[in-house]
């Protein structure tokens, strides 16, 4: 006879549900073995094990629904960056930060092998969704970003270039095939700061190419995210049927306030990305602060920052690419603003793994940004939280402290909703039921 599951009680915090809803003080979250029970002003059951989280904060885990565990976030200039030791230390940073789900976005060979070693508890980390594949105009945008981030070689089969609506049809037939978690498109003409063009001068996709992705993406039960940069690109995915923009709008305002509200209109629902163009481009300090992150990012990562060649401290000192960058961070933050007025809805994801963009660290910045770009603590947190989890189609099962729901959450020290940078104190991370203290949880 099975025994039965154990009874874990989170006890005197105050809940913060994820949907929305008034703060409830002095709350009990009831767990059984792996959901959540019972949340608010109820009864603990008698023999459950109490968890006193008095004066604390209790959050559903969060999730960010867009980064690459395939690159390393670092400097791109120390070998160990690229190990496994490294790769499984990225992933336990972000139960450190709180993050109990990811979404990832780009190719990535291994995603499935690094999905059961985490199901089965052989690799420390959160939930792990993912695209597995992106597609790609011949050619274009991100051939020419992983050539410069040297990851062609163990990331480049994962990406198709498609021409024809043949193409387009058949390559998301076989994708499919391989029950991903969603379908991402490029669709543009991304122009990195400076000098550096990369891929700015190749062609987006043919619309009938487009459609025919999105078609056939949506008839085999995929959600389909695309990456675009500029109002236009926003637009034709848009009108094409796209569920999720995989960025904001970051490089022109003018035109983009109607596409936001063709967006609202729709359901197109938008990443943040927001701590990206910040960290990629060194437009702020904290990822250079590395004693300060010892022990919770690996130490290849921090080391390789600021190594002689690496590519974030070349990206930082290139000719004429902090001025662009800040330009991009500015027109990032109004748009980010002008999607949140017309009723967009904005899912919290960062980016990281690029250049700098350091796994599980971007998200409590991300939430910060969000604040910053006119976003109350309340709905930041939402958008981190139960946002998050419909985007990437997980919203019956995470993003919430319901009952019914998956028992994944966070315990921070202080109100979010008071300093939004609260988040960043994290007392108690749950996982499925299992509890984990970030202070056990270092890397090196």
């Amino acid at each position: 006879m099975a025994a039965e599951a154990k009874i874990v009680a989170l006890v005197g915090g105050t809940l913060i549900d994820g949907t929305g809803a008034l703060p409830v003080r002095d709350a009990a979250v009831i767990v059984k073995g792996n959901r959540i029970e019972a949340a608010g002003q109820v009864s603990v059951p008698p023999g459950a094990a109490v968890r006193r989280v008095d004066g604390k904060t209790i959050l559903p885990g969060l999730i960010d629904a867009h980064v690459h565990v395939g690159t390393s976030g670092g400097g791109l200039a120390d070998p160990r960056e690229f190990s496994a030791a490294t790769l499984a230390a990225n992933l336990k940073t972000y139960l450190i930060h709180g993050v109990t789900a990811i979404m990832d976005m780009g190719a990535q060979p291994r995603l499935d092998a690094m999905k059961a070693d985490i199901d089965s508890g052989a690799m420390p980390g959160p939930r792990l969704f993912g695209v597995k594949y992106g597609l790609t105009a011949p050619d274009s945008h991100p051939m020419g970003l992983l050539r410069e981030l040297r990851a062609v070689d163990k990331l480049g089969s994962h990406f198709r270039e498609v021409d024809t609506v043949e193409e387009a049809r058949s390559w998301v037939k076989k994708i499919a095939a391989e029950k991903p978690d969603g379908l991402k498109i490029y669709h543009s003409r991304s122009e990195f700061p400076g000098t550096n063009c990369l891929d700015c001068n190749r062609e987006k996709q043919k619309p009938e190419v487009l459609k025919a992705l999105i078609e056939e993406g949506h008839a085999h039960g995929l959600r389909v995210f695309a990456h675009v940069a500029w109002p236009s690109e926003a637009r034709e995915v848009a009108e094409a049927g796209v569920d999720c923009l995989a960025h904001p709008i970051t490089h022109a305002e003018t035109g983009a306030q109607p596409v936001f509200e063709l967006m609202a209109e729709k359901g197109v629902w938008m990443h943040s990305t927001i701590v990206r163009v910040e960290n990629y481009f060194a437009l702020r300090v904290e990822p250079f602060l590395r004693e300060k992150l010892r022990g919770k990012v690996a130490d290849a990562i921090l080391d390789s920052l600021a190594m002689d060649n690496s590519v974030a401290r070349a990206r930082h000192e290139g000719d004429g690419i902090s001025a662009d960058a800040r330009r991009i961070f500015d027109v990032t933050m109004a748009n980010i603003r002008r999607a949140r007025k017309a009723g967009v809805a904005i899912v919290l994801g960062t980016d990281s793994g690029g250049v700098a963009g350091l796994h599980g660290v971007g998200v409590p910045r991300e939430l910060e940004l969000l604040s910053e770009a006119g976003l109350t603590a309340m709905e930041a947190i939402v958008a981190g939280t139960k946002t998050a989890a419909g985007a990437i189609g997980q919203g019956d099962r995470l993003g919430t402290v319901e009952p019914g729901k998956l028992a994944d959450m966070v315990v921070i020290d202080g109100d979010p909703l008071r300093d939004i940078s609260n988040v960043r104190k994290v007392s108690l991370v749950m996982k499925d039921g299992a509890v984990f203290d970030p202070a056990e949880l270092t890397v090196h």
